[in-house]
């Protein structure tokens, strides 16, 4: 009797086993087909997107009044957030899909750090910010993925462009491990929280005003984890520091 009951209960414990083996794959299917239609949907998006503010930048340089040159000035401030939006969202769904994965080789750090900078100098320019370099002597290499790097320092110096006052700070560091720390002053430090800076969709009161997404760093933070490195935030007085470590 007992051997029977034993049975019966093997029997029942391997069928749910069964059933939640089969659970996990269904949720891992629906969340793949999940990502793949937000990132069709984006793709789709785009298209007639950047094809409205082309109309809309040539309606603003002809015969129109003040008043009409600034409602259009309006309308193409938040056409352009909804292309960054649409991007955001395409670069996450697409990153988060495991297909997504790094070619690691030997990378010039050093060169990353300069040519990202220099590709950046007129968004510097136009928002009156100042970047400070201090790179090693002897070039920095490391083994990475060169374009999820440059993409990564793209998010991050276009994330310190939005927020930073004065000065921006970066500094690359070689001992055992390779840290690059970006420092900047904020206006309004009380409304960061370091500790969810690289979460989905959190933005800070201060940067509802820039028209923030909330994703810019979230998408930093997956592309860091796929080469195997970290980063981390922490806040001194009214300066922000983001580190990475490879």
């Amino acid at each position: 009797m007992i051997d029977k009951n034993l049975n019966v209960l093997t029997a029942e414990i391997n069928k749910n086993l069964t059933k939640q083996r089969e659970l996990r794959i269904n949720m891992a299917r629906s969340g793949n087909h999940l990502k793949e239609s937000i990132a069709n949907i984006s793709h789709d998006l785009r298209t007639p997107l950047t094809s409205m503010i082309g109309y809309l930048q040539l309606l603003q340089k002809g015969a129109i009044t003040p008043e009409q040159r600034e409602q259009i000035g309006i309308v193409l401030r938040k056409g352009h957030h909804l292309q960054t939006l649409i991007k955001s969202f395409y670069e996450l769904a697409v990153l988060d899909s495991e297909e997504i994965q790094p070619k690691f080789k030997n990378v010039n750090y050093s060169n990353v750090i300069m040519d990202s900078v220099v590709e950046n100098a007129a968004m510097f320019e136009e928002r009156g910010l100042h970047p400070q370099i201090t790179l090693p002597e002897d070039s920095v290499f490391v083994w990475t993925d060169e374009d999820m790097l440059r993409r990564i320092l793209q998010n991050l110096l276009d994330n310190a462009a939005k927020y930073a006052t004065g000065e921006i700070r970066i500094t690359l560091l070689k001992n055992s491990k390779t840290e690059l720390i970006m420092t900047n002053m904020i206006s309004t430090p009380k409304e960061v929280d370091p500790a969810r800076l690289f979460d989905r969709f959190y933005t800070s009161d201060v940067s509802r005003s820039v028209g923030s997404t909330g994703l810019g760093l979230s998408i930093v933070k997956i592309l860091i984890d796929k080469i195997r490195g970290t980063i981390s935030a922490e806040l001194s007085g009214d300066h922000l520091q983001i580190k990475i470590v490879l």
